[in-house]
């Protein structure tokens, strides 16, 4: 269990970029910031109903410093996506529609994608995608929960050489050869109480990238 006390805390650093996702207390936010990770993910698509107020927002990112935001988008249109980020300060919006990145692109934020990869014919279509999102984006998210499928996901992030970068979003627990992805990204958990967190997989994954 971690109790925080009010207080900035100071970064680590971290062997790889890490996004954690569905960011929802003040907990995971300062304890993922502390540990170096690079963007926090917070769900702020009006259509869901785990979506966070831009009250609740500003009241957790006023805690931390040193890392970006995202703002999270399932399902919403290009209009909703254009009034919600009026409503809170990130850094990059996420998405996984590919039929709105260059209306999201107009929005001047870096674009986060989100890919899911659930079957043979998803996993054949993705370097076409990839290379369709290579000089519109900055980063693709690739997801999966299809395990036969992870041995050749993992193959395709190891030896992809464009532009993009990717982050592995399945399969990640703390091996030692986690650290050799260009990116990792790994979803909170809800908070148990105000101030008290049970981290899990999370923490081991952040202890073993850590940098000596």
């Amino acid at each position: 269990m971690v109790l925080f006390a009010k207080k900035k805390e100071s970064r680590m650093s971290l062997k790889t970029f890490v996004k954690i996702s569905n960011v929802s207390s003040l907990s995971d936010a300062r304890y993922c910031a502390g540990m170096g990770v690079d963007i926090l993910g917070f769900n702020i698509d009006p259509d869901s109903v785990e979506r966070i107020s831009p009250e609740d927002f500003k009241e957790i990112t006023d805690w931390v410093a040193g890392v970006k935001f995202a703002g999270e988008f399932r399902s919403s249109d290009i209009e909703n996506i254009k009034t919600t980020v009026k409503d809170y300060p990130i850094d990059y919006i996420e998405i996984s529609n590919t039929d709105l990145v260059e209306k999201v692109g107009l929005l001047q934020l870096p674009i986060l994608f989100k890919v899911f990869i659930e079957s043979d014919e998803d996993l054949k279509g993705l370097a076409s995608k990839l290379s369709y999102l290579d000089e519109l984006i900055s980063h693709v998210i690739i997801k999966s929960s299809n395990e036969e499928l992870f041995d050749e996901l993992d193959q395709q992030i190891s030896f992809y050489n464009g532009n993009l970068r990717l982050l592995k979003g399945y399969e990640v627990t703390a091996s030692d050869s986690i650290a050799k992805f260009p990116g990792l990204e790994m979803e909170a958990t809800k908070e148990e109480k105000p101030g008290f967190k049970d981290y899990g997989e999370i923490m081991d994954v952040l202890e073993v990238i850590e940098e000596d």
